[in-house]
């Protein structure tokens, strides 16, 4: 890098975007932002003399060494870089860096190579970096950052990438490799959030305190980085937001997308997916990931984790067919320990598929938001197995506890989809219509 701090546009100034621009800001960076939201660059402003803003990106990259790409969607991404008037390739100079920190298809970073070249920029250098940690991690530059593209080029830009993360990691392969490690990520993150709301709602319909459960599932084998982080704001609804739906409904889209595109099957992520679509139709798009619940609760009752936080079961009545199962906090636990396991099943050996380092991904995935007790414990037994469950010595334990368990719950009538999909998904596994026991 430059003797002096390199300055740097910055495009997309949202929950994540923001923090990641100011804490350039902090640590010393000339940082010139740019959103289509002007109450976030107004904010921007304030952030210190090192903070500038723009009206186009054009306009934003016109002294700048690097420019970072923080938009929700390669929608955004495109007339941001290549809108014939206001478009910020139009206005780097000669050698700049463009580090594309947002989740995108890995298709839509050879498209985007193959367009530099064809506007006469192939001078630009492209970093493939989508980022994950959420906007707490972004203000504090403790993300986790995946980086990929030409050993120069990430070299050259290794300063302010450093910056912002807690975790940076150099993905082989060249462009789209950073993009392949994110959605693999992105598969335990979101079958994970689904799960957490699917096990909450359980908890709450069954006329449990859902406190008390949350605190005993979070220290059990059950437990995953999401349930922890997004079940308080279920019981506490002034917590404030973590990420909204758009945003994991979006990620996931690219996932299945590319899937589809492979023909490989992601059924639990699908089944996810589902979920989060119908999220998006009720308008809950805006919302946090955590008001996925209300797909499982009363319409009446749409509150009833927080409604019962800290109520023992025994005294509740909220749900009069509360007394009519055997659904405890140990129901629950199994049902999402087999889920976790599953997540396992799918995710790795998607990412063997993609030919993504697995051992990379290992310690990306047990240091990030994608992490769960079930994969730190069960990872290297699942290995060298094909990653299916058969290969532990406790696969077929956990998959006879999650069969129990649906059928535990079964009189309640609430729908699992995470648990009966894992459970089918095991059936497959053993072939041949195989039993389970």
């Amino acid at each position: 890098m430059p003797s002096q701090p390199p300055k740097i546009a910055f495009a997309g100034l949202g929950a994540m975007g923001y923090g990641m621009a100011a804490h350039l800001v902090q640590s010393g960076y000339a940082v010139t932002g740019f959103d289509v939201y002007q109450p976030a660059l107004d904010r921007f402003l304030k952030e210190g003399k090192a903070a500038s803003a723009a009206k186009t990106p054009k306009e934003a990259v016109q002294d700048a060494d690097v420019f970072i790409c923080m938009v929700a969607t390669s929608v955004q991404a495109t007339p941001l870089l290549f809108h014939a008037e206001t478009g910020a390739v139009q206005g780097l100079k000669e050698n700049a860096i463009i580090i594309m920190c947002s989740t995108v298809a890995p298709a839509y970073i050879d498209e985007l190579q193959s367009r530099l070249k064809e506007v006469g920029r192939s001078d630009l250098r492209l970093i493939d970096s989508p980022v994950s940690g959420g906007a707490g991690r972004a203000a504090d530059g403790t993300l986790s950052i995946f980086a990929s593209g030409a050993k120069e080029d990430v070299e050259h830009a290794r300063a302010v990438l450093q910056c912002m993360s807690g975790k940076l990691y150099e993905i082989p392969g060249g462009l789209g490799g950073g993009s392949n490690a994110k959605m693999i990520h992105q598969v335990f993150a979101g079958i994970h959030i689904a799960m957490a709301n699917e096990a909450m709602g359980l908890a709450a319909a069954a006329g449990l305190d859902t406190r008390e459960v949350f605190e005993k599932l979070k220290g059990s084998e059950a437990s995953s980085w999401m349930f922890e982080n997004r079940v308080p704001p279920m019981l506490d609804a002034g917590l404030g937001r973590y990420s909204a739906i758009t945003i994991i409904a979006k990620d996931v889209g690219i996932i299945t997308q590319t899937a589809r595109t492979h023909h490989f099957p992601l059924p639990l992520l699908a089944t996810a997916e589902q979920l989060y679509l119908a999220a998006l139709t009720h308008g809950w798009g805006p919302e946090d990931d955590c008001v996925l619940v209300r797909l499982y609760l009363p319409p009446s009752q749409p509150h009833l984790v927080a409604t019962q936080a800290g109520h023992p079961s025994s005294n509740n009545n909220n749900n009069p067919s509360a007394i009519y199962h055997n659904v405890t906090w140990e129901t629950i636990r199994d049902i999402m320990t087999a889920v976790h396991m599953a997540a396992i099943t799918e995710a790795m050996a998607f990412c063997q598929f993609l030919d993504v380092d697995v051992e990379l991904m290992y310690d990306i995935v047990v240091n990030a938001a994608g992490n769960s007790k079930v994969f730190a414990g069960c990872f290297r037994g699942m290995q060298g197995k094909g990653w299916r469950v058969e290969g532990l010595e406790q696969g077929g334990e956990v998959v006879g506890r999650l069969a129990k368990a649906i059928e535990d719950v079964y009189p309640l009538r609430y729908p699992l989809y995470l648990g009966s999909a894992a459970l089918q998904e095991y059936c497959r596994q053993r072939g041949g219509g195989g039993r389970i026991v």
